[in-house]
């Protein structure tokens, strides 16, 4: 049996994404949605999702009391494209990546870490800080990244072309579906999509120069791929992972399955490939 790793308390389905950003908060994390009959502001932690989020987009949403915010609603979990007629259900929260290995580490669900003498999160290290830092049984200390992934790859004509215009394309030969990070807007591609994910790489491997353990956790928020890569979009990030491996630091991924009753599930460790 699969463990649960978190269970959302209540969401709602949403009907339709009218406008990002919204006619009245013009913020890109603001958007116009319809939910519950009316015509209501959600929050877009994720923003567009490289264009994935649209008012073609099935979504549910958490709902929330606070009259401090201006909006009611969270967009938390979409359907994203499989492959050409199959979606599929994904957190897009960005904070959530933290928020499920918290639960893994608290479940016992990594050898490695079983029985540490203690973790903590947001832990600072220099001018840097990091997602965790998990003091092992066997004495060792360890700084630990987190980035929550989306996006998937696509096998040859088979994707769905209204929605996604420029699809990372797979060239294996047997196809087997890959989770891909980073994606994101940028106005110039002689830059990184983030500086400051490549700083964290940096970081990692300074740890371990000065004798930590350092590992970079890819959680993969859908259960349809079967192994990592970076993506093909970011050559500066490419680059950055590929050194810091070869300097030490651990890459390692992890996927999860979410269900439309808000719960996840633990799937499995899956194979990190940087070609």
């Amino acid at each position: 049996m699969n463990t649960i790793l978190y269970k959302y308390i209540k969401l709602i389905n949403a009907d339709k994404l009218i406008k990002r950003p919204s006619n009245t908060v013009k913020s890109p994390y603001m958007a116009d949605i319809i939910i519950e009959d009316i015509e209501s502001l959600a929050h877009c932690p994720a923003l567009g999702i490289s264009g994935l989020l649209n008012n073609e987009s099935e979504f549910i949403c958490s709902k929330n009391t606070d009259t401090k915010r201006k909006s009611k609603y969270t967009i938390e979990l979409v359907y994203l494209p499989s492959c050409k007629n199959t979606f599929i259900l994904t957190n897009t929260n960005p904070q959530f990546g933290n928020t499920i290995f918290k639960s893994i580490l608290d479940n016992n669900l990594i050898k490695e870490y079983t029985n540490n003498l203690l973790y903590k999160t947001e832990k600072t290290y220099k001018d840097s800080r990091f997602d965790f830092y998990v003091k092992k049984q066997n004495g060792r200390e360890e700084f630990i990244e987190i980035k929550s992934v989306l996006l998937c790859d696509f096998e040859k004509n088979n994707y769905p072309t209204k929605i996604i215009k420029n699809p990372e394309i797979s060239n294996l030969n047997t196809y087997k579906k890959a989770a891909i990070f980073p994606d994101g807007f940028r106005k110039n591609k002689n830059v990184p999509i983030s500086t400051r994910a490549i700083k964290h790489l940096k970081t990692l491997e300074d740890c371990i120069q000065n004798g930590y353990d350092a590992t970079l956790y890819f959680i993969v928020q859908r259960d349809d791929c079967d192994y990592f890569k970076p993506s093909n979009v970011d050559q500066f990030y490419y680059e950055a992972l590929k050194q810091a491996k070869n300097n030490g630091v651990n890459i390692k991924a992890i996927k999860v399955e979410w269900n439309p009753d808000g719960t996840c599930l633990y799937k499995s460790f899956i194979d990190v490939i940087i070609p």
